[in-house]
């Protein structure tokens, strides 16, 4: 295992105290911190980084650098590593050499523990940013984030404050932005799936409203964001007691998820209404995050379901897609001499719909905006004569939802579980 340590420049020297072992029953007495952390957590390695003060500065009363006088306590203790030549500034380019100089000491997969005791200006923010750098990059596990309070001691017993606590909550934030911005929950669901069966049980809604919302499995978010307030309210006294702050994080996936969920989302037949504007929401929620194609593919799905939630349909049947998507062309399909092939048996029930509904219909179907054209245009990756530029798919895509809103307006579709 590695450690990493700041020594600074006290003039009047370094106090001795008694720190306290923050990870097992013990004390140590000493001036120096750095003789402290190599007897609780006995590294391999010291780093020690110094800048040209703290290397060669001499305190009051002292007849040699605090240093100096560091390296003979722990020249048989510990491999003893200075890192010289720290930038005493604090230039963009001073803070880019320290961060190099802190990642520059560890490599793929090792063990470490950071100490900003008496790290100075900047020192400790860049110690906790190349912490959350390395873990990802490299891999690199941090034991501690250690922390030792002076100014917090009692009867000159000095605490060591470990801070990964404060890591754990950027892991946990990231993660959970991750999530809410892009739909992506691996990491937030890896995260959970370490806690008791309360967390694991909220890892397998998120997985699961992840996993729908990738492969476009709209019932499948449906049902998992039904359960995700209950999961969430179930699992967040365990998971703040580890980091508490991170409840307003789960109220945040809750505000963003749970208004997809419908409870028995199979059941469209008792609330097809519901089921519709879910599934609208979902087509918002990928056109707001960018994701275009799933918006496409949900939005042409939803025309049809909403015709089968007219004619009273099962919206999952297969012939009855199609019957509904036969009357979104025009009801009827001829042959290349206009003879009459097939005629939708819903076409009566079609023509007698009111002129606004059907124009809007057609409007989007395969008129104007040409949904379905679109759609064809994009999941077969503009591999055909004439394809549509991003820009005009995006700014078609925008006049595509406008117009499925107003769609579940003159439809007068209602939340039936309200």
């Amino acid at each position: 295992m590695k450690a990493i340590s700041f020594l600074g420049f006290n003039k009047r020297g370094y106090q001795e105290t008694t720190y306290l072992n923050p990870i097992a029953p013990g004390e140590y007495k000493t001036k120096f911190i750095q003789e402290a952390l190599v007897e609780f957590y006995n590294p391999d390695t010291l780093y020690v980084l110094l800048t040209n003060t703290a290397a060669t500065g001499i305190p009051d009363n002292e007849t040699e650098s605090s240093w100096e006088t560091l390296k003979k306590k722990l020249g048989d203790k510990v491999n003893l590593q200075p890192i010289n030549n720290v930038p005493e500034g604090h230039s963009t380019s001073d803070i880019w050499k320290l961060f190099q100089m802190l990642t520059d000491c560890l490599e793929e997969g090792d063990r470490v523990v950071f100490d900003i005791t008496n790290g100075f200006r900047s020192l400790p923010v860049l110690a906790l940013i190349a912490v959350s750098y390395l873990r990802v990059v490299r891999q690199v596990e941090i034991q501690g984030l250690i922390y030792g309070a002076f100014d917090a001691k009692t009867n000159n017993k000095t605490p060591i404050f470990d801070l990964l606590p404060i890591v754990s909550l950027l892991e946990w934030t990231t993660a959970t932005d991750q999530f809410i911005k892009t739909g992506n929950g691996q990491a937030l669901a890896s995260l959970l799936d370490q806690g008791d069966s309360t967390a694991k049980d909220l890892a397998v809604s998120i997985e699961g409203i992840a996993q729908g919302l990738q492969l476009l499995r709209p019932m499948d978010v449906i049902q998992e964001s039904a359960i995700l307030p209950e999961r969430i309210l179930a699992a967040a006294p365990m998971v703040s007691q580890t980091v508490p702050p991170f409840a307003a994080l789960l109220q945040r996936v809750e505000k963003d998820y749970g208004s997809f969920g419908l409870f028995n989302s199979t059941d469209y037949r008792r609330y097809p209404q519901s089921s519709l504007l879910r599934q609208l929401k979902i087509v918002e929620w990928y056109a707001a995050k960018g994701q275009i194609v799933q918006a496409l593919s949900m939005a042409r799905e939803w025309l049809p379901s909403l015709l089968c939630y007219h004619f009273q349909l099962d919206p999952l049947d297969k012939g009855y897609r199609e019957e509904m998507e036969l009357l979104l062309t025009g009801g009827k399909i001829k042959d290349k001499d206009g003879i009459l092939i097939k005629e939708s048996q819903y076409l009566v029930e079609w023509s007698n719909l009111p002129k606004e509904k059907k124009k809007q219909l057609n409007r989007l179907w395969g008129g104007e905006l040409n949904l379905a054209n679109l759609r064809n245009d994009v999941l077969h990756a503009g591999f055909r004569k004439n394809p549509k530029n991003a820009q005009n798919i995006l700014h078609q895509t925008e006049l595509i939802i406008k117009e499925l809103e107003a769609i579940a307006k003159v439809w007068n579709l209602q939340d039936e579980t309200v």
